[in-house]
């Protein structure tokens, strides 16, 4: 069987996930695939033959491409930023140089590397968010102990008071840590989904049921609004879980009024809203909302006890039951937390 390499060439470049563009000393194209263009927002058409400041409108990159070029010794890599639709596109660009017909040819490969650039980012935020959420209660409690052992312990009244936040802080850190060890466990797969039938509103009472006193204690209401009544097929220890996250986050940033727990059927899916009248989320910042250690209020939350990861917890539970979720809200208007659970169950 005859192999036509020129298509083969073709096929393969298709496949390659990588930009590639090849240029002689000159900068004119000798060839480009599909993933260059895509990269760089350019239409379906043949660029041989034309300089690559044709095609790259970007003058700093083709500045570095040239500089590059001009002094080629071996292998070069650089990172680039490049803004694109008011978004901003980092590539790993890695320049080479070929013999053809004793003619130098530079190699330009062009890898997309935001994901990496965006998931270094979450770490380097991970690893100063821990530090200084594990940092501020030990730095209360070992001042309070500090304090004690100095001699406030012959004054009972204001002992009792030290210990009191020390035993709040400890609390605070142990919130912390379990809360840690659940995001881990879900992220490296030791959470395992184990789903039966069972009915939704005996799930949601038994949880409203939970923080009843706690909404009472600050004159809120907490009430649910049941519009069916299905036995749903799903995990109750994961979405037990979810609701509790919900409804204690809910309770928290809300001073006036109160928490309704809404369940209703919207065509294949059934909908399970926590909806609270407190002090809302700002639109820009409502895609934020499921990051770790993501607050709306930092102080607020942290007055209140919160760890920042309740809502990562809830993302994370809900990619894992295959359920997606929406929030609605805006400041001091409330917030709705929706998620959509498929009526139609498959089992297999």
């Amino acid at each position: 069987m005859k192999i036509n390499l020129c298509h083969l060439l073709e096929e393969v470049l298709k496949l390659i996930p990588q930009g590639i563009i090849l240029i002689d000393p000159n900068r004119f194209i000798h060839l480009t695939n599909n993933k260059f263009k895509k990269i760089f927002n350019l239409s379906d058409e043949k660029f041989e033959g034309k300089k690559l400041e044709e095609i790259i409108k970007n003058k700093k990159l083709i500045k570095q491409i040239v500089e590059v070029i001009k002094n080629f010794k071996n292998e070069k890599k650089f990172e680039f930023s490049l803004e694109q639709n008011g978004k901003v596109c980092y590539l790993l660009i890695t320049i080479n140089s070929l013999k053809v017909n004793k003619k130098t040819l530079y190699l330009i490969l062009f890898e997309d590397i935001t994901h990496i650039k965006r998931l270094e980012n979450i770490r380097k935020e991970f690893v100063a968010n821990v530090s200084h959420e594990l940092k501020s209660p030990l730095t209360a409690i070992k001042g309070y102990v500090e304090t004690l052992l100095e001699g406030d312990l012959k004054d009972q009244e204001l002992a009792r008071k030290f210990l009191e936040i020390i035993d709040k802080q400890t609390q605070r850190f142990i919130l912390l840590i379990e809360d840690l060890i659940t995001l881990s466990r879900i992220e490296f797969g030791d959470i395992k989904i184990k789903k039966t039938y069972v009915s939704i509103e005996k799930l949601i009472d038994e949880v409203i049921e939970v923080f009843q006193e706690k909404a009472q204690q600050k004159g809120l209401y907490l009430k649910k609004e049941i519009k069916t009544n299905p036995e749903i097929y799903t995990d109750p220890v994961r979405m037990t879980q979810i609701l509790i996250n919900l409804i204690d986050n809910a309770i928290k940033f809300t001073k006036k009024g109160g928490v309704t727990v809404h369940f209703s059927k919207d065509n294949e899916y059934y909908v399970l809203c926590v909806e609270d009248t407190g002090i809302g989320i700002p639109k820009e910042l409502i895609p934020r909302i499921g990051e770790r250690f993501f607050r709306v209020d930092s102080s607020r939350s942290r007055k209140k006890g919160g760890t920042g990861l309740g809502m990562a917890i809830v993302k994370h539970l809900l990619q894992l039951l295959g359920y997606k979720w929406k929030i609605e809200s805006q400041p001091k208007g409330g917030t709705k937390v929706k998620i959509y659970i498929p009526s139609k169950v498959n089992q297999s």
